[in-house]
């Protein structure tokens, strides 16, 4: 009979066994039993133990059988291959470059490098093979022959090779080696005894899959391997028995080699040493397997697209879960473009470790959208435009609670932000939430008891030197109007402007633009009394728009950094929209802390030496 005093909810060992005790004391031939002084006890011990162990089994059973409560990779991978996603492999870092090979003989009329050709890099202590993904004809004159642009990748070939063996039930075809590249892979099948070398070539669907396709299709395995398979002759074609399989892939070391930008050839070309490198583009799309939090959130937004990118967050799916080196994508419709672009979707992508967006990722994303898009629907990539946040404030703190210097709390209350910055905003479409971010200073050591802090958004343009050109500046939010701005022609650079640009000269001379609280932007040339006088006006601010409009402007010299448009924005809270990225870059911050006026040493103050035109 069921007992209303037994704990059901707690099932650790402890509970089981006084569940147990209860439960005899409750009948009457064991009410005055000692129990945990008598041979019993060891009944109760072996009973508990076998309840928990049980309980363990049932709940970790019962965890494995969803994806959102697996904790065990082969069991994440399972419930995503019943959804059709490929979790991400390791991927090869890609660079591009010239190759150049003199062989000192004109008659030399054509050149091939083969597939696999090896070149080196060094990071640090590391070396790094890249070999290239395929024959490449090379074009020249007078025994002189180049390669523009070419694409080459981190990691080594190696080939595994089966026979197709149908007596045996249980045959697979797992690549041994869990660190392959699966782009890369290519497979031979060889049938007759060498009549037919036939080429496979990787299908991840059955769109347009007939009984005679040679396709293969990858799907995960155990230990973090991958599993090759073939269609069963109604979808693709089946390998005939007693078939040689040959796969070829490359082995890569992730994102180790990314940022390499220096490479040498490992031999002669064709027997031709005299080879020169020149790098176009620097290593990047490195990447180790995807994460498990990365397939459980991925699988299913990858199946809601069906491979297919009909609404802006599918571009968006498509993109993240195929391209590990991608940081961030915004997608949206051009009727949303002024003018309206109907027919084009736009793209942004933010790539790790690299600025802007080179123009043979452009291509790959392209031709990997372009498939799966609508007809009348073309892809345009646009290259994320930054609006950086200038914080600058004072943070008092109390020294009867830390022995720390003000440096210190300046350097915490930086990597406070710093994590802020990770954490809530470094991405398209997101908004920096004020008093979020006043509340992670707070927050960035106990001793910290206030701060005064404000914000600024950033544009940096680098414009053409000694060239006059027109420029439009967008912040696609409403800037501060300020009627009480000084309208004087000399003024102090303690006065507080909605609009100011950074230092630049213009023919020797140190010059700022900055508005005139009447939606004018001028010209100011910076003085030895630490004042500006106007020169002309330059241009217009647009304060609801946010929008600042240049006309004819000429610069002589500027930091390699480029020319930073400080904005006091009308609200505190500032967003992004679109193809927009809003970040805070440690440059930009400046904090001074300040010992607590109820100490001692009040008032004593260090500064982070970080160079600003405006102090608000």
């Amino acid at each position: 009979m069921a007992n209303s005093n037994i704990n059901l909810i707690n099932l650790d060992f402890d509970t089981i066994k006084d569940n147990f005790k209860t439960y005899l004391k409750s009948q009457d031939r064991f009410k005055d039993y000692d129990f945990d002084g008598s041979n019993m006890n060891v009944l109760l011990d072996l009973l508990s133990y076998n309840t928990y162990l049980n309980s363990f089994y049932t709940n970790m059973v019962a965890s494995e059988m969803f994806l959102d409560t697996a904790q065990l990779r082969d069991s994440i991978v399972s419930h995503a291959k019943e959804l059709n996603y490929l979790p991400r492999s390791f991927k090869s870092a890609e660079a591009v470059v010239d190759i150049t090979i003199n062989t000192g003989s004109p008659s030399v009329t054509s050149l091939t490098v083969p597939k696999g050709t090896s070149f080196s890099t060094r990071i640090g202590a590391n070396s790094f093979t890249f070999s290239t993904n395929r024959n490449i004809v090379l074009s020249g004159s007078n025994g002189i022959f180049t390669a523009s642009s070419i694409s080459i990748y981190e990691g080594e070939y190696i080939s595994e090779t089966y026979t197709v063996d149908y007596t045996a039930t249980n045959q697979r075809f797992i690549i041994s080696n869990p660190t392959v590249d699966t782009d890369s892979i290519t497979l031979t099948v060889i049938e007759d005894n060498g009549a037919q070398v036939l080429e496979y070539s990787y299908s991840s669907s059955l769109f347009g899959i007939t009984s005679g396709s040679k396709v293969f299709f990858i799907q995960p395995a155990e230990n973090e391997k991958y599993e090759i398979t073939f269609g069963d002759g109604i979808a693709g074609r089946k390998p005939k028995d007693n078939a040689i399989v040959i796969i070829e892939y490359r082995v890569t070391n992730g994102e180790l080699p990314n940022g390499a930008f220096k490479f040498t050839s490992d031999g002669p070309i064709e027997s031709f040493a005299n080879v020169t490198v020149s790098t176009v583009t620097s290593a990047i799309g490195g990447a180790v397997n995807e994460s498990l939090e990365s397939i459980r959130f991925n699988a299913p937004r990858h199946y809601t697209t069906q491979e297919r990118a009909i609404t802006p967050s599918d571009y968006e799916t498509l993109l993240k879960t195929t391209y590990p080196e991608i940081n961030a994508v915004s997608a949206y419709g051009g009727e949303e473009e002024t003018p309206p672009q109907y027919g084009r979707v736009f793209l942004s992508v933010d790539i790790k470790d690299v600025e802007g967006l080179p123009t043979v990722k452009i291509n790959e994303y392209y031709r990997f959208l372009k498939d799966r898009s609508p007809v009348s629907i073309e892809p345009v990539f646009k290259n994320p435009d930054f609006t950086y946040i200038d914080v600058t404030g004072s943070v008092n703190y109390d020294i009867a609670k830390t022995d720390l210097e003000p440096s210190d709390i300046e350097t915490l209350v930086i990597s406070a932000i710093s994590s802020f910055n990770t954490a809530n905003i470094n991405n398209f479409k997101k908004t920096l939430r004020y008093s979020r971010l006043l509340d992670a200073i707070d927050n960035a050591h106990p001793s910290i008891i206030s701060n005064e802090t404000s914000v600024r958004a950033i544009k940096v343009v680098k414009p053409v030197v000694n060239r006059a050109q027109n420029l439009t500046i967008k912040y696609d939010f409403p800037l501060l109007n300020d009627k009480q701005q000084r309208i004087s022609s000399i003024h102090s650079s303690a006065v507080k402007r909605t609009v100011e640009s950074s230092i630049f000269t213009l023919r020797g001379r140190n010059v700022i633009i900055e508005d005139d609280g009447n939606g004018k932007l001028v010209l100011a040339g910076l003085s030895e009394n630490n004042t500006y006088t106007i020169i002309k006006d330059v241009g217009t601010v647009d304060y609801g728009l946010g929008e600042l409009v240049i006309n004819d402007f000429l610069v002589s010299t500027y930091p390699v950094s480029g020319i930073k448009f400080y904005v006091r924005p009308s609200s505190n809270d500032i967003y992004s929209t679109k193809n927009n990225i809003l970040t805070i870059k440690v440059e930009d911050v400046n904090i001074t802390a300040i010992r607590s006026k109820n100490s001692p040493d009040s008032l004593v103050s260090s500064g982070q030496a970080i160079v600003i035109i405006d102090e608000i």
